[in-house]
């Protein structure tokens, strides 16, 4: 692509600019992914609360649980220790129908009743054992003690050294609590076991290995000795916890509502991102009615003052000639004629009217024509205006199916921020326009800035992938009234030359490709004075700007 004029830089400059397609998505995209984040955030932090106060109420129950299972185990015990002192006390004969031969089937847990006396001594080494060391305890501490536990099967015996027999208790150790009074449920998931030295009674086996639930931790715990100096068992509880204990239905319900409230207030959030939207829009529409106005009325008095002046240069040569032959007809008839007095009456009404209407239009024109009034110039982002115009059009952008970039980056420019939106607005409506009218596949919108040849400038191209300007419109297309589309007013683009004017730039217009090739399309290129800059004065209205 060749061209000529003031921009012979154009095609190499932007074609290595980088381009960041939808870039006036990416604020509505970061405020998504902070909702969904916030989201998250919320649903974890609750979720965690409610693990948190599910474990400790399970861990509660868990210790309420074992020191039942702890003060059921301790009371039995004594109560075996009781048991054995009565024994002792009472005495009885070794072939008596006495009542400790029924013990066993009184008491489950009792398997067994043995005696020792002097003529009967223990058959088992560790009964012996233990009746020693019983019998050298004082007598006002005497208790019995412990023998002969078989771990496999959760046997002990007791022994307890008297005067004249001895007495041994075989205990199973499963059944010290009846079932009915016991805490735990025998199918449930805790574990429970008593510990002596290095003898290990299951009491409890808990749920099977491959069914317990995996965690971080070994889970509840509990371990403490049982209250009976005769039987220093250590009871220890556990039961495993983990993810698969979790409330989920609770989770479930919570990330539901999480969700649910998320969704409500980003569909608010939304509804009021669209009303301010639309308060943007009206604005600019406001304003672009205001000045399209003014651009009318500046047309309209360039157009009218046009044919005012050829009625009065018609009329005022029309009494010069009344003038000059006048001498001719008083000769001749020596007298103005019954006529000419009227005839010059008209035509110096008609003259001082017409004098009148071209300057009521001269005045409306300067009044109109001066879209500075109320401006302030100031420092303009000129990338943010640009991606927050395509982010005010993006519905309407995303109705024509059309995609929008902003690539490159300028310096701060010197401008009215109200009146670079409406420009900015408009070209990229008046893009929209032109794309939707020809019906171009994949049809698309780049913003493009870079530096401008003076330093003291930059440029803002708006560019479309249309069929671009026809050869024989390219030079009209700031004129006031011309459009070719079907019911335009044709005012939109003159009304972005005369802000550009009156900013200190200039507004450009060219075809950008051939027609038959790849790259096609119209370009408008916007001229802007930096930010320190002095801007020029506003240029009248003279030839219209377009790259030949």
């Amino acid at each position: 692509m060749s061209t000529t004029g003031p921009w012979p830089a154009t095609a190499t400059s932007t074609a290595s600019a980088p381009t960041r397609p939808h870039r006036w998505l990416q604020p509505v995209r970061r405020r998504r992914w902070a909702w969904l984040a916030a989201a998250t955030l919320l649903v974890l932090l609750g979720a965690a609360a409610i693990v948190r106060w599910d474990i400790a109420a399970r861990r509660e129950a868990f210790a309420v649980d074992a020191r039942i299972a702890h003060r059921l185990l301790s009371q039995r015990a004594a109560q075996l220790d009781a048991v054995l002192a009565t024994l002792a006390l009472v005495a009885p004969g070794p072939d008596a129908e006495e009542p400790a031969v029924r013990l066993p089937a009184l008491w489950p847990a009792v398997l067994a009743v043995q005696r020792s006396d002097a003529q009967h001594p223990w058959a088992d080494a560790a009964l012996a054992s233990a009746e020693a060391q019983s019998r050298a305890l004082d007598a006002g501490q005497r208790h019995a003690v412990l023998a002969a536990v078989d771990a496999a099967r959760a046997h002990y015996a007791l022994v307890l050294a008297g005067n004249p027999a001895s007495w041994a208790l075989r205990v199973d150790a499963r059944r010290l609590v009846p079932a009915d009074e016991w805490p735990l449920s025998d199918t449930g998931p805790v574990r429970a076991w008593l510990v002596a030295g290095t003898e290990v009674l299951v009491l409890q086996a808990g749920a099977p290995q491959a069914q317990q639930p995996t965690g971080l931790t070994p889970g509840f715990t509990f371990a403490k000795v049982l209250a009976t100096p005769s039987q220093p068992f250590e009871l220890h509880l556990q039961r495993a916890t983990g993810p698969a204990q979790w409330p989920w239905v609770w989770l479930l319900a919570w990330a539901t509502a999480c969700a649910a409230a998320t969704a409500g207030l980003w569909a608010l959030q939304r509804a009021r991102d669209t009303q301010r939207r639309h308060a943007e829009l009206m604005r600019m529409a406001q304003a672009a009615r205001l000045n399209t106005l003014g651009e009318l009325a500046a047309g309209m008095a360039h157009e009218l003052n046009q044919p005012l002046a050829a009625v009065l240069a018609s009329t005022q040569a029309a009494q010069r000639l009344l003038q000059q032959d006048a001498p001719a007809a008083l000769h001749e008839t020596g007298e103005d004629g019954p006529d000419l007095p009227a005839v010059r009456q008209a035509l110096g009404l008609a003259a001082a009217q017409a004098r009148r209407a071209s300057e009521v239009l001269t005045r409306l024109r300067r009044l109109v024509q001066d879209p500075t009034q109320g401006a302030v110039p100031q420092d303009v982002d000129l990338q943010a205006l640009c991606e927050q115009m395509l982010r005010l059009l993006g519905p309407e952008l995303q109705r024509r199916g059309i995609s929008a970039s902003v690539s490159g980056s300028v310096p701060a420019l010197w401008a009215d921020p109200v009146m670079l939106e409406q420009i900015v607005h408009n070209l990229v409506t008046n893009a929209m326009q032109a794309l939707e009218s020809a019906a171009t596949p994949s049809p698309a919108i780049s913003l493009v800035l870079q530096p401008a040849p003076d330093p003291a400038q930059a440029l803002l191209r708006v560019r479309d992938n249309g069929p671009g300007f026809a050869p024989e419109h390219l030079g009209r297309v700031f004129e006031p009234f011309f459009s070719t589309r079907a019911g335009g007013l044709g005012l939109g683009l003159p009304l972005c030359e005369t802000l550009a004017q009156a900013l200190g730039g200039r507004l450009q217009a060219r075809n950008v490709g051939a027609p038959g090739t790849e790259s096609t399309g119209a370009e408008l290129v916007l001229t802007l004075p930096l930010a320190g800059a002095a801007p020029d004065a506003p240029a009248a209205h003279g030839p219209r700007g377009t790259d030949p």
